[in-house]
């Protein structure tokens, strides 16, 4: 690869122009160029304005919004003063001081002064929202203080947006006072000395190319990145500027690059929590037992139901499999259920009944796969054989707007309200349970986002609920369901 040389920055370019006319410009040039070195000041100035700004924490209200919502859920015994996210709020107020040491704009002053008092503010709220005991009202004060729509966090953050604009804005209008100035070059020294005009033009023209050139391979290589392309060698220019806006640009990529090779590992993580969770499904004492079952059913001389035994265990792995799919249809996935509840009927045929009801017209959707089965499993031995007598099992779907609910129901033993909260927590904050659900969950976050998961409801003595919440979405081609 070709070593780029260092440059020389446009400053630097337009004094050499002006220092190949001075014997003849004289006390014009002086002038021009103090005229030109104080809006380069200014220019510098807001300039790094702009790069410390850019150094402002983008998270600053995520991290702080959900530093004291995960403060505030905390048991007090657990909380204290000390627990809160003061260091994010000490560093935005850091380069809000940086900001305040480097804008020339009064209003922007003004923008750093009231963001200053507005982080002043927060801390008060804080400290406040520490020291109190009741849940309710600590909660009330974070989201009027602190994260709510006027909350001191989006304010901050909207003053934060107003300073980066007008910045920019002034950026703007001293590069055209810039390009002014050379322009008023140019034409007095062009009206002054004739006898320069063709070197002024010339030269002009050179500086033009070593600017526009390397702007224009700037361009088409944001085109190459707009395109997926990554791959990027130095920019050849001698200007310093651009140079440094060349390695920004190359940093970028590198960066955004990384992230999507990071993306792809992710993917490939989702892959093996899969394949783990159909290991799971795929049970050697569940095959045991079962294949214990059709040995006794033979011997028994019960042919039917082994011959239904052995129907639902096939279909039952091979809708495991699936061809390697990841996401199949609602049909697919009852037909796979169905299978393992028709092979436990027949297994706990004394304390066992079993409904599905799923609407017809839901049958297309489209589910990550093996999400009923292990809930009805968690029903079956954690609920119905733990109680007395005969027992039912019941899954169900609807139509919930956009959304899609599905819910394993049973009339077994049932938890109480701590053992909800306890099993609940550990699904959202993937613990281990012992009931095989923190997978599940998982998965369909993965992919369907925040919003979708599992959620419970139990009574002791009456039975449990487990809910599972996806977004609707259709089947776009033919779904082959095993039969």
């Amino acid at each position: 690869m070709k070593r780029i040389q260092p440059g020389r920055s446009i400053e630097q370019q337009i004094k050499r122009l002006l220092l190949t006319v001075l014997p003849v410009m004289g006390a014009i040039i002086v002038v021009l160029i103090v005229m030109l070195l104080s809006i380069n000041n200014q220019y510098t100035g807001v300039l790094q304005s702009a790069n410390i700004a850019a150094d402002f924490n983008q998270e600053f209200k995520t991290q702080l919004d959900s530093g004291m919502y995960n403060h505030v859920i905390r048991p007090r015994g657990d909380a204290s003063v000390e627990d809160l996210p003061m260091a994010v709020l000490d560093d935005a107020e850091a380069v809000l001081r940086r900001l305040e040491n480097t804008t020339t704009l009064r209003d922007n002053r003004w923008r750093v002064q009231s963001m200053l008092d507005m982080c002043e503010n927060l801390r008060t709220y804080m400290k406040e929202i520490a020291l109190e005991e009741s849940y309710d009202l600590r909660m009330e004060l974070l989201e009027r203080n602190i994260r709510g729509e006027t909350g001191l966090t989006k304010l901050i953050e909207t003053y934060m947006h107003d300073f980066i604009d007008d910045e920019v804005r002034e950026l703007a209008r001293l590069q055209g006072s810039i390009s002014a100035q050379v322009t008023a070059v140019i034409i007095v020294v062009t009206a002054g000395v004739v006898v320069l005009t063709l070197a002024m033009a010339w030269y002009s023209v050179r500086v033009t190319k070593r600017i526009t050139g390397p702007i224009g391979a700037l361009s088409r290589k944001a085109q190459q990145f707009g395109e997926g392309d990554f791959t990027s060698r130095p920019l050849e220019t001698h200007i310093t500027e651009l140079q440094t806006l060349d390695s920004g640009f190359n940093e970028m990529a590198r960066r955004v690059d990384a992230l999507m090779a990071k993306q792809i590992e992710d993917q490939r993580s989702l892959h093996r929590a899969e394949l783990e969770l159909l290991q799971a499904q795929i049970n050697p004492h569940f095959l045991y037992n079962t294949l214990d079952s059709i040995a006794i059913l033979a011997e028994s001389q019960r042919e039917e139901d082994v011959v239904t035994m052995v129907t639902s265990l096939s279909t039952f792995f091979r809708n495991s499999l699936n061809k390697g799919e990841d996401i199949i249809s609602l049909d697919a996935e009852r037909t796979q259920v169905a299978s393992y509840l028709e092979i436990q009927q027949i297994r706990y045929s004394d304390i066992l009944r079993y409904e599905i009801r799923i609407p017809e017209e839901l049958l297309d959707c489209r589910v990550p796969k093996l999400i009923l089965q292990p809930l009805v499993e968690n029903a079956l031995y954690h609920g119905i054989k733990n109680r007395r007598g005969m027992g039912t099992i019941t899954v169900t779907g609807e139509a919930d707007g956009n959304d899609l609910l599905l819910k394993v129901t049973d009339n077994g033993a049932g938890m109480d309200e701590e053992q909800v909260r306890v099993l609940q927590a550990g699904i959202y904050e993937d613990r281990h349970t012992g009931l095989g659900l923190v997978n599940v969950h998982k998965r369909i976050r993965l992919y369907c986002g925040e919003p979708y998961g599992l959620f419970f409801e139990s009574s002791v003595g009456k039975g449990s609920t487990v809910s599972i919440r996806l977004p609707q979405t259709r089947t776009t081609g033919k779904e082959n369901t095993a039969p």
